[in-house]
């Protein structure tokens, strides 16, 4: 059975690493683009208006917008814990990726964040996270490597995190300098000297994250003199020590190291866990040439063939297979007015599965190869996931619009067991079914393959539930 909505397979490639889910939304962008070139331009440039849902989602959240300072007081005060604020802003974090149309600039928004990482929730660092999520992680996601590390290194977030607050002339604190060479550029590739010269340049910086989380810079406290870090050398005779650190900083972000770093790290997220070298060196050179632009780096990227080549080499961890199967099934999130909202049953889910957005305790972010999420449980919890939100009808569907079986299922009928199965898996996963698949599928509802269904109406719920989520259990449901 031919399949309208099918994406030729270069283009469902593209559309799977650089996405949450292939969904018909989306499909009918890459239509609009005239194909994968035009979708994948428009997807870098974000020209394209924001869908009305996705624009919606921050008014779910209105206390997110609170200044850190009412923030921090309401935590002080029992009323919104930094538990809360986190748990918030990973749902909003989860919508967003359910309903953006911008999904390539979603995908670099969870990548970055998750190189440059700071946890939702961490008590030094929550009352400034929301802000770091806009101005930092967004408003750079698809601009230069050099003005995003910029401005991730001296924010106040990164800055409680990783405790940079503390250190000032007369007592170097090292922990964001060592951090800063060893994550954030060039990699385990410096001495001592060279962290403690980063640190003492990372001096002046401000917040207060026992009470107000005021930040601000002070002059007084930035370590004036000569550093020197991995070949580059400053007077830094300025007590505004801030023009010295951008350029030491500029420096680091354009060294041939840090352009290895982050080839490979964005090779092992799009590409597969253990990407040829020949990829890895074609990528660090675009981000070489174009002075860390970012779009161009992704380019190099989707461009050369060894990415064609790791067509389903990687797979969905838990917080983009919660949210993969929301985007594939149908489901639209209507808000989070409760607990039991269907964002915050989805993180219970990814949290169930064993890997949640945004709380990894570490400062090096969640694993990005895919072996470390695929246990045994962990595919047995993803199965009855899937399970509970193939039907229209669940105690997860709450705060959630679901969609309709004619909307889902094939427009011509009567149609056999077997041809929805082959509807289904081209929908839900981008390939046919295969015979296995079919057989597996007519064994779960208990009918012959040839059994045939007069209308959507005329499939049971239990058929339905069955036939959708057995197509999504199959490994090629795990496959990106």
């Amino acid at each position: 059975m031919r399949f309208p909505d099918a994406l030729p397979e270069a283009t469902r490639h593209l559309a799977d690493r650089f996405s949450y889910g292939v969904d018909p939304g989306l499909v009918a962008d890459v239509r609009a683009h005239g194909g994968r070139e035009g979708w994948w331009r428009a997807q870098l440039t974000r020209s394209d208006p924001q869908s009305l849902s996705a624009a919606q989602v921050p008014t779910w959240f209105p206390l997110l917008r609170n200044p850190p300072a009412l923030t921090a007081l309401l935590a002080s005060r029992g009323v919104r814990s930094s538990w809360v604020v986190g748990q918030e802003l990973i749902a909003q974090t989860f919508a967003r990726r359910i309903l953006s149309r911008h999904q390539v600039h979603e995908t670099m928004v969870d990548f970055w964040g998750n190189l440059l990482y700071v946890p939702a929730s961490e008590s030094r660092s929550f009352a400034w996270r929301v802000d770091y999520d806009e101005q930092v992680l967004r408003r750079h996601a698809l601009g230069t490597y050099r003005d995003l590390l910029k401005a991730a290194v001296v924010h106040p977030s990164m800055a409680g995190f990783l405790t940079n607050d503390l250190n000032r002339k007369g007592a170097i604190n090292e922990n964001l300098g060592r951090e800063l060479l060893e994550l954030h550029t060039v990699g385990r590739r410096y001495s001592e000297r060279d962290v403690r010269h980063a640190s003492r340049m990372l001096t002046g910086f401000q917040v207060d994250v026992l009470t107000s989380f005021e930040a601000r810079y002070v002059p007084a406290r930035h370590d004036t003199g000569t550093v020197r870090v991995l070949g580059f050398s400053d007077p830094n005779r300025d007590p505004d020590g801030r023009a010295a650190l951008g350029r030491m900083l500029g420096y680091l972000a354009e060294h041939p190291a840090t352009a290895r770093r982050i080839a490979h790290r964005l090779c092992v997220r799009f590409v597969s866990d253990d990407p040829p070298d020949s990829i890895v060196r074609s990528v660090a050179r675009a981000y070489l040439r174009s002075g860390t632009d970012i779009r161009a780096t992704l380019g190099a990227l989707v461009r050369h063939p060894e990415f064609q080549r790791a067509k389903h080499a990687k797979a969905w961890n838990p917080s983009d297979d919660v949210v993969h199967t929301a985007r594939v099934m149908g489901l639209t999130p209507t808000g989070a007015l409760t607990s039991g909202a269907f964002l915050y049953r989805l993180i219970e889910a990814a949290e169930d599965m064993g890997q949640v957005s945004l709380r990894w305790p570490r400062p090096d972010g969640w694993p990005e190869t895919s072996d470390n999420y695929l246990s045994a449980s962990r595919l047995l919890r993803s199965w009855r996931h899937h399970l509970d939100l193939a039907g229209t009808r669940g105690d997860l569907l709450q705060g959630v619009t679901v969609a309709s079986k004619s909307s889902q299922l094939p427009t011509a009928w009567p149609r056999t067991l077997g041809e929805l199965v082959d509807h289904q898996s081209q929908r839900l996963v981008g390939r046919p079914a295969s015979a296995l698949l079919v057989r597996a599928v007519a064994a779960a509802v208990g009918k012959p393959t040839s059994f045939r269904y007069a209308g959507p109406d005329a499939v049971p719920e239990v058929d339905y539930r069955l036939l959708r989520g057995t197509v999504l259990n199959s490994p090629s449901g795990l496959e990106r």
